[in-house]
């Protein structure tokens, strides 16, 4: 059988599709990994590995149905397991047949997503809305792509596209992990085409809009309305600065944790004077508690779209999310003259991975600068 590093390019082409019978191919680079193209093209991966000395074939999938990535884990996990003895189809069997969606959630979280990912408590929240209770106590084996399709479709219905975008991509990545780990035998969402294309937005707030949202934080109950006017004063992201605590600050600086931002080392933030008496107006009740809360520090605010409803209401501006407060400040930074540079330091943003490593100056002095320029503007704006 001819040996060749498979790719998804390679999978594709139609030359592979013999004119009779079936061809056979072995992956270059995970030689255990076998795929056979019949003369109608279905194409199929498949393992081959010894198990106490008999030579044994477990089917996996059809190509693009199962990814040539998943089909490799796959095949890995199987060949590791028949090393230690294990028959990966009686063990898979076992795990099917009791593994919920509950268990598997749980699984993914601990072992996956908290080691690899900082974004992991927002993945874990889609994957555990309500709208996911009719998984809950499912067997993972019982879940179909027709209940996949249909959980999408009501979120569609919702008018919230772009989170039914990601909560297919959330499962797909779910399940995916789980199929590499031999822990189910196919992902139901498999054949499941997104609801939507992901645009990328520009919205950019007007001199008439900044100052509408501003004057209207201040009709706002605390903790929102100095929430908001932390966005607009800051140009921080929504999670950063609603899980913002308070021994995060010291003196005139707020230093992210590296575990908050998206960087690997944390993120100094001049407060200027604004910002410093928002802070001063909320109550502090001790350094480990969250500064804009609602339960004595203990959890940090979280009622998003009620506020912004109201906010929208109240400043006669809607049309906006608070990631394009984020993107507006960095595009007055720009108005003002603030250079490229510091602009992208205030927001968090680096120019690529050779700037990262090698230039590590922290901009503190330049952003400061920065920050105090947009307050004054934006002050000007909102009189």
């Amino acid at each position: 059988m001819p040996i060749v590093r498979f790719t998804d390019r390679w999978l594709q082409a139609a030359s592979l599709t013999p004119a009779e019978g079936r061809a056979e191919y072995i992956d270059g680079l995970c030689p255990g990994l076998h795929l056979r193209v019949t003369s109608l093209g279905v194409r199929t991966f498949s393992v081959m590995f010894r198990l106490n000395g008999k030579l044994t074939r477990i089917t996996l999938g059809r190509f693009p149905v199962v990814s040539l990535a998943n089909a490799r884990s796959s095949a890995l996990d199987v060949m590791r397991k028949a090393q230690e003895g294990i028959d990966a189809r009686e063990h898979r069997s076992r795990e099917e047949s009791t593994l919920t969606y509950s268990e598997l959630v749980k699984s993914y979280i601990e072992k996956h997503l908290k080691p690899s990912a900082r974004s992991w408590k927002n993945v874990q929240s889609g994957l555990q809305h309500a709208r996911m209770n009719r998984f809950k106590q499912h067997r993972v084996a019982e879940i179909s792509r027709r209940d996949i399709i249909a959980v999408i479709d009501e979120i569609v219905a919702e008018g919230k596209t772009q989170a039914a975008i990601n909560n297919l991509r959330h499962l797909k990545m779910m399940f995916n992990w789980a199929a590499g780990r031999d822990m189910i035998g196919t992902n139901p969402c498999d054949g499941v085409k997104s609801p939507g294309r992901t645009t990328e937005r520009d919205r950019v707030l007007s001199d008439r809009e900044i100052a509408a949202v501003w004057k209207a934080t201040l009709e706002l109950p605390a903790p929102f309305g100095a929430m908001y006017r932390m966005f607009l004063l800051t140009g921080q992201r929504r999670s950063e600065v609603a899980t913002m605590q308070w021994h995060e600050i010291t003196g005139t600086v707020w230093t992210i944790p590296r575990e908050k931002v998206k960087k690997d080392r944390p993120h100094a933030v001049p407060l200027s004077k604004t910002a410093l008496a928002t802070l001063d107006s909320l109550r502090k009740y001790g350094p480990e508690a969250y500064v804009f809360t609602t339960t004595g520090g203990d959890r940090p605010s979280s009622n998003f779209d009620k506020v912004k409803q109201e906010l929208d209401r109240l400043s006669g501006t809607s049309g906006w999310t608070i990631h394009d407060i984020r993107r507006t400040v960095r595009t007055k930074l720009a108005e003002l003259g603030v250079p490229e540079v510091v602009a992208r330091k205030v927001v968090n943003h680096e120019t690529g991975k050779v700037d990262r490593i090698y230039n590590r100056h922290a901009y503190l002095d330049e952003k400061r600068k920065a920050l105090m320029k947009w307050e004054k503007n934006l002050l000007v704006l909102a009189r």
